[in-house]
């Protein structure tokens, strides 16, 4: 066995860096945390986010309602009525049939 040079053991240095590369490339491309999943988990994030702000919007215009409905006893009326169907003690209902 010869004694390593400088140049070998530069050779060795690079043949090592470039192996090491190599299985972090590996890694990233088929490994666990891939960049596959990285773009999944991505994707998935943003339409959490966007159902988030259709249910915050949902919320502020359930509280709006809610206000409206215990500032105006008219607005209440209307809200039972459309909504729920339901009738004033002096009012009847009728069913015509075809």
């Amino acid at each position: 066995m010869k004694p390593s040079t400088e140049q070998d053991i530069r050779r060795m240095t690079r043949w090592l860096a470039w192996f090491a590369v190599v299985v972090l490339m590996v890694g990233v491309v088929r490994g666990r945390s891939s960049i596959g999943t990285y773009f999944k988990l991505k994707a998935s994030a943003g339409k959490l986010e966007a159902a988030v702000a259709v249910l915050e919007s949902g919320n502020r215009e359930m509280q709006e309602e809610i206000e409206r409905i215990k500032s105006s006893k008219n607005y209440a009326r209307k809200v039972l009525r459309d909504k729920y169907h339901v009738t004033d003690s002096d009012e009847k209902i009728i069913f015509f049939t075809e």
